[in-house]
């Protein structure tokens, strides 16, 4: 049987209308009707939600879109069953509402119709009569047409375990907070990136796309994600790979080398290493880490180029010219920093970068106090990426995929793009590197 996922709460949208019967009947198809005492007894009733939230069906990860979702009988504690006296009109005992979730379909907006029936007191009922009212949530992890920050940020946390109830009893800030530490970003962030994607690859699932930011985030074991996200480990681990790299392609469109002004010192350059775990087939010190370049603009919020994985023992400057001072200059990697700069650009970077004086701004004895304060906040504000890079915990740990070296440094490679293509989007969307000036 195909992987199931839970069709989340994202918003909602209730139509009234009146009925002249006071008794329950039955509708053909996905519709039943609601009947209650008062109409505000719906919208406002913490329990009602509570209670969808628990007998909304999940779906199969490949169900087509107007395609009716089946399986078991989705219903209240009665168990759907009508009442022993005839549907519970004679039940002078019923003093609580009753909800009875019918059917649910998916219809062709990607949106899905939840049916309630819903049996008020005997004697509410005589009194007032019966309103029918059909219940529309929007699911935001099939449609782009409905995918707000609001609807991720909310499903998001209801597949981390965040109920609806709890959710509605907390601020935003907090609810943010909580997607955070389970995505690394907030949803302001994924929005932009999870559309770019969608443009890119239309039959994504945005449940899938929550799954690998979150697996990209914490890195947790696939037994882990298993008992969060609802799907097999087999399932998990080629959907992470599969989605990942849609990501990382989408992060390496983000990177531009070019700067909007033409600056003398406009980028900064630092290496950093990631932690990997050695390979059983082929130990060596050289895989015990991996090094990439990094390079930032100095006065746009951007990251203007990753390369990478190089073995760590090789120095820095060396990454950066692409090659060793005893080869032929013909022989470098002419893909490096040292031939994309232009003839009047040069790089702010740390004394790892010694012996390019034309492309390498240093800091120096002999520069001036508020020169030297400029080259610290670059460098500074270098190092913050770094840091971010390493917030997730596919980086920040021991990465431990991949069936090979290469097959390794693939797939670590791809996480790098993702990430910074994340980071990329983030800086984008309210959250830029501090100023340097």
């Amino acid at each position: 049987m195909a992987a199931r996922l839970p069709l989340a709460l994202a918003s909602t949208r209730l139509n009234s209308s009146s009925s002249s019967s006071s008794s329950s009947s039955s509708r053909s198809g996905d519709d039943v009707e609601v009947q209650e005492v008062e109409d505000q007894d719906v919208v406002s009733s913490p329990s009602l939600f509570a209670r969808l939230s628990l007998l909304i069906p999940y779906a199969a990860a490949d169900d087509e879109v107007g395609e009716e979702v089946v399986g078991n009988d989705y219903s209240s504690s009665n168990g759907g069953e009508e009442d022993d006296d005839g549907g519970g009109d004679d039940d002078d005992d019923d003093d609580d509402e009753e909800s009875q979730l019918s059917s649910v379909t998916l219809d062709p907006l990607l949106q899905m119709t939840v049916n309630v029936n819903v049996n008020s007191h005997r004697n509410a009922r005589r009194a007032t009569g019966s309103t029918t009212r059909h219940l529309r949530f929007e699911n935001p992890t099939t449609g782009l047409s409905i995918l707000t920050s609001t609807s991720i940020l909310v499903n998001g946390l209801l597949y981390a375990g965040f109920e609806l109830g709890r959710q509605e009893n907390n601020n935003t800030r907090r609810k943010i907070d909580w997607f955070k530490s389970f995505y690394g970003v907030e949803p302001s962030t994924l929005l932009p990136f999870f559309m770019d994607l969608k443009d890119q690859y239309p039959d994504i699932c945005y449940k899938n796309c929550l799954m690998t930011m979150n697996w990209l985030y914490l890195y947790d074991t696939y037994p882990v994600l298993s008992g969060r996200w609802k799907y097999c480990e087999e399932y998990i681990g080629a959907i992470v790979i599969k989605y990942g790299k849609m990501m990382a392609d989408i992060g390496r469109r983000k990177i531009v080398f070019e700067l909007k002004h033409d600056v003398e010192l406009g980028r900064t350059v630092d290496c950093c290493t990631f932690m990997i775990h050695e390979m059983r087939l082929d130990p060596s010190s050289k895989w015990f880490d991996w090094k990439y370049e990094f390079s930032l603009a100095i006065h746009e919020a951007r990251v203007t180029s990753v390369r990478g994985p190089k073995v760590p023992s090789i120095h820095d400057i060396t990454v950066f010219r692409g090659g060793k001072t005893d080869e032929n200059k013909s022989e470098w990697d002419h893909s490096a920093l040292y031939f994309q700069l232009k003839d009047n650009e040069k790089c702010v970077a740390d004394s790892g970068y010694a012996g390019e004086p034309e492309k390498i701004v240093m800091t120096q004895k002999e520069h001036a106090a508020d020169f030297k304060e400029f080259l610290a906040r670059c460098k500074n504000r270098q190092e913050t990426f770094h840091w971010r890079l390493k917030a997730f915990n596919i980086l920040g740990g021991r990465f431990r995929h991949g069936t090979s070296v290469e097959h390794r440094m693939e797939l670590h490679r791809m996480a790098v793009d993702a990430i910074v293509g994340v980071i990329q989007y983030d800086y984008e969307n309210g959250h830029p590197p501090f100023d340097v000036c």
